[in-house]
This record gives C-alpha cells, structure tokens and sequence, in this order.
C-alpha cells in the first residue's frame, strides 16, 4: 500500500471522534507499513499531526509496536534537523506516551539520549525533554533493572547526574542542559553538583550566550544554590568587564597587561550582556527575596571585588523600602570597612603587613557611573545620599561623604534629568532640623563641577528660598547660600534668587535671619567678577566682554538696555555690586551681631574690587562720624545701652574701626595711570585723608583708655557694670585695632612708629592690669585697713547720736556687688593676614617696608613680643577661618616660626623664655589648623612649604621638624637651664608640638623611624616630665612596627615602680636609671597610658578578626581561583593574629601582675584584661582546626592558660583585699567588671575545649579549672587559725567577717545534723544566717 494513503487515511479518520474505531482498526492492519514510512512522513509539516493520530490509533495490545514506534522517532528526530516548532510538536506528543511504556525500555532510552549529550549526535538536543520526562515516569517504580543491576530510581538518577557531570559539555548545550536540569528533580547533593559542573563553564561563554544561560539558571536555582551562580557571573564580569578594578597580586610583577589584550568583544557587548543578565535575575523566576537575602549575606570583604554584585544590588534597591533599606545598606558597609581597611593599614605596620592590596573605591564608582544604565540611576543616587547620611563621628566619615559626592556629580554630568532627583532630596536635608554641613558642601561641589546641569533648575530655586536658621546658629545656612557661588557670574536667575531670598531675610524680626541675608549679599559681592580698574563710566566696546569668563562651554549672558544696544556682563556685574553695597547701609541700623558680621566681612569680600571702595568708605566715615566728638574722640557711651536690668551693646566701633584700617593699606592704593584714568580716585583719596586724620588722631589721644574701674566694678551684675565692661571690651579691642593701624602704615621712612606702636601696646596693657581683681593678700591687708577705721570713726560718734540716726537704704550696687563673673576679654579682632605681617616684623629675616632702626627698637620689647603671640592664638582659635586663607596666611606664618623659633631655638631662649612658649604655641595651633578634618589638606601640600623642603615627601619634612623638637628637648636637658615655670612650659609646648606630629599617620621612610627610635630613647634618659608624649610615641612606634623594646622597658619600670602583686617583697629597687621622669605622682598616668596603647593594639586585632569572619564565610561560595586567594589571606592573618596575641597576652599579664592603686587604674587594667580574654575567646570561635594546627595555637595556649588565669585571679584577690575599710558603694564601683572578666575567661576557656574535641588534642592540659574567691584558703590565715585553735570561739565569732578570708571547716556528726536541720528550714547550704559559729569560722 502506497505511504501516502496510509497517512492520508489517518489524517482523515484522526480528528473525527466517530471514527475512533475505525482509526484503531486501519492502524491494527497497517501497523507495519506505518512504521517503515513514520521516518520520512515525520519530517514533513504535519508530521506532529500524524504522530497523535497514530498513538490515538494504537491500543494497547500494540505497545511492543508504541516502542517501535518511540524508537523510530527518536532515530529520525535525533539525526535529522528540523525547526525548533515542529521538533516540540513531535516530541510534546511523544513524551505523553513515555509514562505508559516499559521501565526497561525508559531506561533504554535515558541511557541513549545521555549518550547523545556526550558524543553530540543529537541534532535537535531532543534528550532535553526525554531524558526529564523518562526519569519521571521511572519515579513510579521502586525498583530498576540498569545494566542487570537493580536500583531505585534515585540511585538511577544521581547515576545519570554523576556520567553526566563527568564529561565535558560543549557551549551551544548548556542552555539546554539548564532547563533539562531544572525539569528533574534532582536531590540537594545533586543538584549542587550539577550547578558546579554548569557554573564552572560559565567563564568560556561568549557574551551573547550567556543571558539565555542566566535566565535557566535561575530557573534551576529557585530553592538554592544562587550563591554558586552568582559568584561565578560575579567572577565572569570581573574577567571581562572589571579587569582593570582588580588589584594585581602580591606576587606579580606584571602589572602593564590591559584586559583589552586578551579580550576578543567590545566594552558595549559585555555591558549588554552585563544588563540583560541583571534583568533576568530582578525580574525574572527567582523570588526576590532570596536575592535580598543573598544579598545581604555577602561577604563585605569580597562585595567591592564584585561589581556585579553591586550593580545586582544597585537594582534590587528600587523595588521597595525593604530592599532599598537592604541594599544600600551592604553596600555602605563594604564602602565604610573598606576605608576603615586604609585607616587601619595607616595606624598599624602589623595591618599593613598582612592585609593586601584592596579595590579602589574611587575607581569603582567611577566606572559604575561611567555609563550607567537607568536601572542604576536611582540606585547610585540613594547610595550617594546613604554615604552622605554617614554619622560625623565615625572615622571613615569624610571618606564616605567623598564618595558620594563623587556619585552625584558624575550622575549629574552623565544624566541630565537626574538632576531634579537629587537637588530635591538635598532640598530635603537641608530644610531639617538636624542637617549636616555635608549636604551643603555637596551643594556646592555640584553647582562648581556640574553648573550647566544646575543651573536655572526650579529645584536649586526652592532650595535657597526654604534656607532657614535652626536653633540660633546660622552658620550652615549660611554655607547653603554660599554654595551657590560659583553660579554667579553666569546665571542671573540663581544671582536674582539669591538677592531676593537675602532682601526679605534683611527685615527680619530675628537676629539670626538677619545674619543669614547679610551673608547672602556677601556672598553675592565677594563673588562677582569685577575688573581692578573698573569704572561706572568705563563702557568701551574694547572691554564689553568679561575676561574671566567662569565657563568655556557657556556663552556670557546678555542683556538688552532700553535703547536695545547690548550691555556687557562686565557692566552689570557692576550694577549689582552697587546695589548689594547700597542694600548694606540696612545693616548699619542693626544690632551689633549684625554690624560686627558686616564689618569682619565686607573687606575681604571687596579687596579686589578697586570700584567699590569709594562707596564703600564712604559708608563707614558717616556711620562713623555718629560716634565722634568735634576733636575726633570717641563717645563709647553712645555704643552701649544701659536697660533696667541689662546692658547691650549697640555698636562694635572697635571693628567698625578695623575695616576702616584695612581699607585705608597703602597695598591698595592704584599708580598714577590708574589715578589720571579715573574722575572717582580724587574722592577716594579725599576719604582716605579724612579716615586717616582720624585715625591719627585716636592713636595720639590719652583720653581712650581712661576707664575707672572702681565703684561699679567690671564683675557686679548692675547693668551699669555691665555697660562698663563693655566698653572696657571695645576699649582694648580698640588698641588693637591702633596697633594694627601703625604697622599697617608702616613704611621705610617712618620714624615714630616703633614708638607709637610701643605706647598703645602700654596703655592697652595698663587697662588690662586694672580689670584684674585683687589679689588674695591685697584683698586681706584692704579688710584688715577697713575694719581698723570703721572701729576708729565708731568710737568717735556718741551712742545717742547713732542711735538718733536712721539706717540708710541699701543699694543694690552694694547688694549684689562682687558676685558676677570675673572680667573676659573679648578675642583678637586681627586678621591672618596681618597676623602675618606683624609676626614677620618680630621674627622674618627681612622685612621691606621698615628700616631697621624702627624694627629693632620693637623687636627689642620682651613684653611686646608675649602679648603679640598671645593674640594670633586668639585669632588662630577662631572657628569661621577661611580655607584660603588657612592655605596661605597660615602656611606662610607656620613657616615663620619653624624657621625664627623651632630651628633656632637656644637663640629664642637666650632672648626670653616666655616669648619662646607663645611662639612654641603658635606653631602648634598652626599646625593644629593644618592637620584638621574641616579643611582636609594634604601633608605634601604645606609641609614641604614649612621646612622649604620642596623635593621631599611629607614624611621626610615631618622627621625634619621632629628631629629639631628633640634637639630642642635635648637642649632642655642641659644644667644651663634651671628648673623653674617658664622652663616647664618650654618643655610642655615642645612635647605637645611633638605629640601632635607623631599622631599623623605618614608614610614609612628610614628618616621617620630613625626620628621615632630617638624619641624613644630620650624618653628613657630624661628627668622632665614628658610623659603626655606616650600616647603618640607608642602610636608612632606602632606604625612603623617600633616600639616593642620601648613598650618592655616602660614595663620593667612600671614593674620596678609598683611592684608585683605575687611577691612577698614589696620593696622598691631605685638603682635603675631608665625613665627617670616616671615617679610616684607619674607612675599610675603612665599606666593608664600603656592600657589605652594596648587596647589600640587590641582593636586592630579586633579588626583582622572581623575581617577573618568574613573571609570565611566567603570560602563556600567562591571560585576555585579566588578560594584559593581567599585561603591564603586567611592563613597569614590567623597566623599573624596568634604571634600579635601572644605578644599582647605577655603584655597584659606584666601590667595586670603590677601592685596598681584601687580606683581608675585598676578599672583601666580590668578592662584591658576583659577586652583580651574577649579577643581571644574570639579567636578560638573562629579559628579552624587545620588553621590552628598549621599556626601552632598551643603557643597562645601556654601563655593564656593557667598562666594568665593565675594572674588574673591573683589581681581580683588583691583588688578585694585592697577594700576591707573602703564604703561598699566605691567596692561596687571598683569591682563591677569583675564579673564580665570572670565571664569572658570561661568564654575563652569554653571555646578552647570545643576546638581541641574538634582537634582531637589535649589542650585542656593548659586551661585551669575554676576557682571559688569567695572561699579560698588562706596559708598564713590558715596558720594562725591552727595556732588560736583553743582560744574562746565567742572572740573569733564578734571578729570582722571577711568573705575572701573565709577559712571553710570540717565538723563533727553534730555539725552534720545541724546542717540537715537548717535545709529543712529552706536555708541555703553556705548561708551566713544562723549559728554560724557552728557551720565555719570567719578570721
């Protein structure tokens, strides 16, 4: 019969359901013929069609022909190929048939499409579908017959698992093995293994194949093994996308290989491939729950070396506040340990040596940001503001807010419309009550790095008009409206905000607001550009572009006049800054803070601006003129406002004084072309002339500084004392503002100055001595005078004349008199940078603008020179300095006295020794300012600037500077300079100056350990009192892994000073000659110093501990090449940490083995002794057994164990006995971590014995057992128990009972009773109640 028709027939009587039998028939008698023609009918269109009719058609009768039937299909669809629909169409019917067929032959037919996978003679890859569904239908037998072996089917199938795994598997079918995987249901061994097997081969795959592959991953992975997956995508995009992020081993000596070099696909394809398989896992089958939970399970050591991982995280974050919470927070935490790696590598040489190179956090956002995909938009901007929101007293703060503002700005350059996102959420910060100066600094890092993207933003708009003080301090919003600066000059809508916002904050009821306006104008005219030599009436067209422009890129804004010519930038710059001037003259009928806000400002705002000076002068000469008598004097009474019950201070005219001075600076004055050029120069010199006669005129007159400071004194609280200390106030702060005035006139051919400057100076210092109270004894001898006269004036009025008289009524001047507090002095009103002029008078080589003569007759004034210092450390405290002025006028005076007072520092002696303390603590609160957080300097910008070491590393100048403060020391130490007060506070100044240098950490040069090793040996041999130098020396010493023979013979001197606890002589050798400044007022600081070092030292241990932890916790999950540098870096670290622990457990022993005094130290040395037996409990939790074997833990054993338990519990004994006539409310205080040592010590010896069972090794020989204090036996107690045996037992019972002097008895039957009869009372066995003569007896 022709095939046609047998399958026409079939296709006829198929899809009729009458036909049925029929069917069944026609299939009955041509079941042969069918089957010889099913290879080639398959392949034709209908062929899945024909297959249905055919099984439908067969009964079961026919089930040897179904499996003929099964293997012709399967022969035919595995040779040849067809499309991927008809292929499922045939193999979708055949696989409803397999359940119905033999255990036999299913088995056959796994075994063959297994074989097909290995050799790849399978086209179509059919065994994807086959091999799941034969494996389910053998689940419904019990037993199977496989190579004439019978097994259950789950043996069968981890059988099948295990060949499959064994060989290898080609690229183009891992796709299909994941999903035939994922339809088998494999156990969890099995499984894990097939995951293996597929992830292993994740890293040859092209990157056009492997989102396909991630997505059947995923679907593989839904219950477990997620974290295999995902750590080998993470180790596939750190191969090919993140290459260059990857630190180079400590090994390798080639670093210059590009990744480009070895990889054959673009940047663009891996990228895709990045987004497409990050999709698949947020959106696709796994439950994101389980990523969250992955997630937040990583390793934070490995998190930074897994970009993928961030981005996944950066991803998941936008799904909700759970995973936003979740995620971020991860990935903050691996930002935050990673700084706190670098801070620690910095603090301790020990880190340094065992940590290795780590990711660059920098980089990594840098490339995170690079070309982010919108999914990672909103992700990065809510880590930017995460590592914003760190909190300002963490370490790692400062580094964390520059990370993020390194998100912001790149976003923002990058995506333009993430702009309104983040300008509303720093809007949002900003308007709290608990906004941090962060937020403002990021502000203006983003309108300074990204202006066009900022600029004319609604957002930035409601920012500055939201800007409100919060509780009385206005500081930060003042740093919001000054963060706007750099937008200025080019974007009028942001300058006119500005003006606008400052304008209604001018007529605020409330002086804060009125600061912050006043700010706000500031900012305005302290950043607008003006030329030097600009004029209103200069409008050439030469000059009508400015030409500073601030941006390249962007176009200077123009501006039609009414006549529609074109008005330059240049010229309305000018208008402005006339304006804001003129909008200033509110601010002079403001209350003082306002006044004296305008005029610390206004000159350094203005100081370039040659054209406003005039109007600017103007101003203050009629301000003024309201304060001056017809002969120029000054009315103070005019300044202040006595009230009822207060006085207030209306005008500062001391500052107002003072920015008249520096405007009137002969630097500022213009040359003659300058002066013909111009019509307003004729007015400008014309005030000059008058500021100047006035001027004059003050420093000439005698009157200022006559003040009575008698009956009221400056310390009542009547406000008519208060008034006079406010003048005495604005009185001497006016000295200063002479005394600035003549140096600031000083030129070359003046001749009175020197003097003129000498005579306020002594006027300024007469007033000071008179508000100083006296002293004790002139307070004595003055009763003693009053009491002789009051008895003599008594003795000569008659009784009846008193008694007539009526009693006068009491003032309450006299009421209230001598109660207030004593006089302040207001601080410094100088500037830094004429702090610099006037200290390069005193101390620089060469100074220009005055002859010799002149300087040399002030430089020869002792006194001068004191109070001059005194008042730059009053300016140098000042909180609101500027960071450029820091960068220059604090550099430059820094240097000043490097050179002048530290490197020639016998000279300074020589010439006064007070002079040299004051120019010791100018250095030092110069350096202070250098160093701090708020201006974050480098060292290599000013230190080589301080030393004039220009070629030098920082460290290298900081050992030079150091090595001069010892040589000075040094010098102290000779006999040609006695012991006395200033000689204390040279040394004092010298220490302090040292200890804030060795506190820096540098980097390690041979110069900073020699430096180092000096210091540690002078501190041996001298007899002052340098000891406050210990805490930084130790630091430094432990930085550059120095000061171990240091730290031991400081040990042996506290050990000589205050004996051992365990020795019966307590008797103290003097002979030795080392450490000659620790005595016995010294001795216990000295050891509160060494407590705080070592628990330094514990603390990087703690470090490495935590980041052993998480190491371990990464082994499971990572690949084979990062498992085994993971396992490396484990090893040297617990390694290390048992050598450091060892070192610190002697340490801790010497110093809880000493006789200390009961009270701070002793609490100091029990919480070093706590936090040890912490770390080591920590330890032994942590550590491995192979690890511990291979790091020889039984060293740690020997010192930790008996032999630190004995010591310990000889320190408790002591410390108890040390307070028998103490009160049992300091014994608390004294004891109270008494019970968490004895807690951490079981810890440790609990985790001991769980390691060694683990070991199989008997470490318990080196652990002793517990000890009962409230019991022990005594010996000498003991003895004389023995000796008073047969005394009165009614004496030893009305005895001091003492529990630690507790000697427990043994009785007789009748005692036994005694104590059965008690327990039947509910008594407790040991208790002190009843008959306690009859239990034991208490010495």
């Amino acid at each position: 019969m022709d095939s046609s028709f047998l399958f026409a027939k079939l296709k006829e009587l198929g899809p009729v359901n009458s036909e049925k039998d029929n069917l069944i028939e026609h299939c009955t008698q041509n079941i042969q013929q069918i089957i010889k023609f099913l290879s080639r009918r398959l392949l034709a269109s209908d062929g899945g069609q024909i297959l249905d009719y055919l099984f439908n058609g067969l009964t079961e009768s026919l089930k040897i022909h179904k499996i003929k039937i099964v293997d012709v299909i399967l022969q035919t669809m595995t040779k040849e190929p067809s499309s991927l629909t008809h292929c499922a169409d045939i193999i979708s019917r055949l696989c409803l048939e397999l359940p119905q067929l033999p255990a036999n032959d299913l088995v056959r037919w796994c075994n063959d499409s297994i074989q097909s996978v290995v050799e790849d003679t399978d086209v179509n890859m059919i065994w994807r579908d086959i091999v799941p569904e034969c494996i389910s239908s053998l689940q419904n037998y019990d037993s199977i017959q496989h190579y004439d072996t019978d097994m259950s089917s789950d043996d069968y199938i981890t059988q099948c698992v295990h060949t499959l795994c064994q060989f290898q598997w080609k690229e183009e079918h891992l796709v299909q093995l994941a999903a035939m995987f994922t339809d088998m249901q494999l156990s969890r061994v099995d499984h894990t293994q097939v995951v293996n097997k597929m992830c292993s081969l994740i890293i040859k795959i092209a990157p056009e194949n492997l989102p396909p592959l991630t997505l059947q991953l995923m679907r593989l992975c839904k219950l477990y093994n997620l974290d295999i997956v995902l750590s080998h995508l993470s180790h596939y995009f750190n191969a090919s996308l993140f290459g260059k992020l990857e630190p180079p081993p400590q090994d390798s000596e080639s670093t210059t290989m590009d990744v480009d070099d070895i990889v054959s696909y673009t940047i663009a394809e891996f990228s895709q491939c990045l987004s497409n398989c990050i999709f698949h896992i947020s959106q696709g089958p796994v439950d994101p729950e389980l990523v969250r939970k992955h997630l937040k399970m990583w390793p934070k050591t490995q998190l930074l070396r897994s970009p993928f991982m961030v981005n996944l995280a950066l991803v998941m974050s936008d799904k909700g506040s759970d995973y936003r919470t979740v995620c971020l927070n991860v990935i903050k935490s691996a930002i935050e340990q990673r700084v706190m790696d670098d801070i620690m590598r910095k603090k301790s040489a020990w880190e340094r040596s065992v940590m290795p190179p780590d990711v660059d956090v920098a980089s990594l956002l840098k490339v995170l940001t690079a070309d982010s995909a919108s999914q990672l938009s909103v992700g990065l901007m809510n880590l930017a503001f995460a590592l914003l929101s760190v909190s300002p007293i963490k370490p790692v703060a400062h580094a964390c807010w520059s990370h993020g503002k390194l998100i912001l700005v790149r976003l923002c350059k990058a995506q333009r419309e993430t702009v309104p996102y983040v300008l509303n959420n720093l809007g949002d910060r900003l308007a709290g009550h608990n906004a941090q100066k962060q937020y403002a600094d990021c502000l203006y890092v983003l309108c300074k790095l990204t202006p066009a993207s900022v600029e004319g933003r609604s957002e930035l708009s409601t920012i500055l008009e939201n800007c409100q003080p919060s509780g009385g301090d206005y500081g930060l919003s003042a740093a919001v409206l000054d963060s706007v600066r750099p937008l200025i000059n080019f974007s009028t809508r942001t300058r006119d905000t500005l003006v606008m916002v400052c304008r209604k904050g001018l007529y605020s009821r409330d002086s804060c607001h009125r600061c912050l306006a006043l700010s706000g104008f500031l900012t305005v005219l302290r950043h607008v550009r003006l030329s030097r030599a600009l004029s209103s009436s200069q409008t050439e067209s030469s000059e009508q572009y400015s030409a500073n422009s601030y941006l390249t890129q962007i176009a200077v804004d123009f501006h039609a006049s009414q006549q529609g010519t074109a008005v330059s930038s240049r010229v309305r710059n000018e208008a402005v800054c006339m304006e804001v001037v003129s909008i200033l003259r509110r601010c002079l009928m403001q209350d003082a803070l306002v006044k004296e806000l305008l005029y610390t400002k206004i000159y350094d705002c203005s100081q370039e601006k040659i054209a406003l000076h005039e109007l600017i002068m103007e101003l203050l000469y009629e301000h003024l003129s309201k304060y001056l008598t017809d002969n120029n004097s000054l009315m103070l009474d005019k300044c202040v406002q006595i009230g009822a019950t207060n006085a207030t201070l209306l005008e500062p005219i001391s500052n107002l004084l003072y920015v008249i001075c520096q405007f009137l600076q002969p630097e500022l004055e213009e040359d003659d072309e300058d002066i013909l050029a111009s019509n307003t120069e004729s007015g400008t010199t014309f005030l000059k002339n008058k500021l100047n006669l006035i001027m004059e005129g003050l420093c000439a007159s005698n009157d200022l500084g006559q003040i009575s400071t008698e009956d009221p004194g400056l310390s009542d609280l009547t406000p008519e004392s208060k008034a006079k200390c406010l003048k005495v106030q604005q009185t001497l702060q006016i000295y200063e503002t002479l005394i600035a005035y003549q140096i600031m006139q000083w030129r070359p051919d003046s001749t009175e100055a020197a003097g003129t400057v000498y005579r306020l100076y002594k006027e300024c210092d007469q007033l000071l001595e008179k508000t100083k109270g006296p002293s004790k004894l002139a307070k004595k001898r003055r009763k003693s005078l009053n009491e002789t006269k009051d008895s003599t004036v008594k003795s000569q009025k008659s009784p009846k004349s008193q008694k007539g008289k009526a009693k006068s009524p009491k003032k309450l001047s006299n009421m209230v008199k001598d109660r207030g507090s004593p006089f302040k002095q207001l601080p410094c009103l100088w500037d830094l940078k004429f702090c610099v002029r006037i200290a390069g008078l005193l101390y620089a080589e060469h100074v220009p603008w005055t002859s010799s003569d002149q300087r040399n007759q002030l430089r020869a004034r002792r006194d001068f020179h004191v109070w001059t210092l005194r008042c730059i450390v009053s300016v140098l405290s000042k909180n609101n300095l500027e960071k450029h002025h820091v960068a220059t006028h604090v550099v430059s005076l820094c240097r000043l006295m490097y050179s002048r007072c530290i490197c020639r520092f016998s000279e300074m002696c020589e010439f006064d020794d007070q002079t040299t303390v004051n120019c010791i603590e100018v250095f030092r609160s110069c350096l202070s300012l250098l160093f701090s957080n708020n201006y974050s300097f480098k060292l290599d910008f000013f230190l080589p600037k301080i030393t004039d070491q220009t070629e030098t590393v920082p460290s290298a100048c900081m050992a030079l500077i150091l090595e001069k403060i010892l040589a000075s020391l040094t010098l102290m130490e000779e006999e040609a300079f006695a012991e006395g007060n200033e000689s204390k506070k040279l040394i004092i100044g010298l220490v302090n100056t040292a200890s804030l240098l060795l506190e820096q950490p540098v980097q390690s040069t041979p110069e900073m350990t020699s430096v180092i090793v000096k210091f540690e040996d002078f501190m041996r041999k001298t007899y002052h009192d340098c000891l406050s130098m210990l805490p930084a020396l130790l630091a430094a010493g432990c930085r550059e892994h120095q000061e171990t023979l240091f730290l031991e013979d400081l040990l042996a001197k506290l050990t000589e000073s205050l004996g051992k606890i365990d020795e019966e002589d307590t008797s103290r050798n003097e002979s030795c000659t080392l450490f000659g400044s620790v005595t016995d007022v010294t001795v216990h600081s000295v050891l509160n110093y060494l407590c705080v070092h070592l628990s330094d030292r514990m603390q990087c241990a703690e470090h490495l501990l935590h980041r052993a932890r998480d190491l371990s916790a990464a082994v499971p999950r990572a690949t084979p090449t990062a498992r085994l540098r993971i396992e490396r870096e484990l090893n040297e670290i617990y390694e290390s940490t048992v050598v450091h622990m060892c070192q610190l457990t002697t340490w801790t022993s010497r110093v809880v083995s000493l006789r200390c005094s009961v009270g701070p130290s002793s609490s100091r040395v029990l919480g070093t002794c706590t936090r040890l037996y912490t770390l080591l409990a920590t330890l032994a939790k942590q550590i491995s057994v192979a690890i511990a074997k291979n790091a020889r833990f039984d060293r740690l054993l020997k010192l930790s164990g008996k032999r630190l338990s004995t010591i310990k519990d000889n320190f408790i004994t002591y410390l108890g006995s040390s307070q028998e006539l103490v009160s049992a409310r300091r014994v608390e205080r004294d004891t109270k971590l008494i019970p968490r040592l004895v807690h951490e010590a079981e810890q440790y010896a609990k985790h001991v014995i769980l390691l060694a069972d683990k070991a199989q090794l008997n470490w318990q020989q080196y652990l002793s057992l517990g000890t009962s204090r409230d019991f022990r036996i005594n010996g000498q107690i003991l003895q004389q128990v023995l000796h008073d045996a047969d005394g009165d037992d009614a004496d030893r019972t009305n005895e001091d009972i003492h529990d630690a002097s507790t000697v427990v008895t043994q009785e007789d039957s009748g005692d036994e009773d005694n104590q059965e009869e008690l327990e039947e009372e509910g008594e407790p066995e040991n208790s002190d109640e009843g008959t306690p003569e009859k239990k034991r007896k208490r010495i």
